[in-house]
């Protein structure tokens, strides 16, 4: 009998730790697709959706000398203004949809159980992705993330924020997800949660 696959969100705001968990369900046999990877396909040298970035900001430049993304420029553009992050918004996700799409068809057919979307920003799209059964929240203290993003990309405390306020709060996202980890305290904590509720999903499939 062919086993049924199962396709669960992982989401939660910056320095949440989405790819700690992430990385434990993929020990546990999950196959895992991130957005955050998708997004940078979709902007890849070359490509029909880096050239459009380019064009919705023709004042800009966001085309490096050897082709690539000028990250620190669209970053500062799309952080500091709701209308410019809409716009790139506007561009990049339905390309993060169709190689999402694309990816997950290719692993229905390898017959993997339990597949897992890292989607930083499942709730703030607003559109419902019918493919994904089950949503979960990463959660943590907003200083705690800030501490973690500044740690982690060598951010100041202003840009950390800033870049957090630009997701809904967890206060918004707890009460739509089925299952809620809390990553504030120890890896082991954590790990803890992540199994109970990794084998919750495996047992439900």
């Amino acid at each position: 009998m062919e086993q049924k696959l199962t396709v669960i969100a992982i989401t939660g705001g910056i320095g949440s730790g989405k790819s700690l968990v992430a990385s434990l369900f993929e020990k546990w046999g999950a196959a895992i697709v991130d957005a955050d990877h998708l997004a940078r396909e979709v902007v890849a040298p070359g490509s029909p959706g880096l050239l459009e970035i380019q064009q919705a900001f023709p004042e800009e430049q966001l085309i490096l000398a050897d082709g690539s993304l000028n990250r620190s420029k669209l970053a500062s553009l799309i952080f500091s203004d709701a209308t410019s992050r809409r716009r790139v918004e506007s561009i990049l996700h339905p390309r993060i949809r169709q190689l999402w799409l694309q990816k997950l068809s290719e692993l229905q057919s390898s017959g993997t159980p339990l597949v897992v979307y890292v989607v930083p920003l499942y709730f703030e799209s607003g559109k419902k992705m019918d493919e994904i059964k089950k949503v979960i929240l990463v959660s943590a203290p907003e200083d705690l993330k800030i501490s973690r993003i500044m740690a982690r990309d060598g951010f100041s405390h202003e840009a950390a924020e800033l870049r957090l306020r630009a997701q809904l709060p967890d206060s918004e996202k707890i009460p739509k997800s089925d299952y809620v980890i809390y990553n504030y305290s120890t890896v082991d904590a954590v790990t803890d949660k992540a199994r109970e509720v990794f084998t919750a999903l495996v047992l439900d499939q």
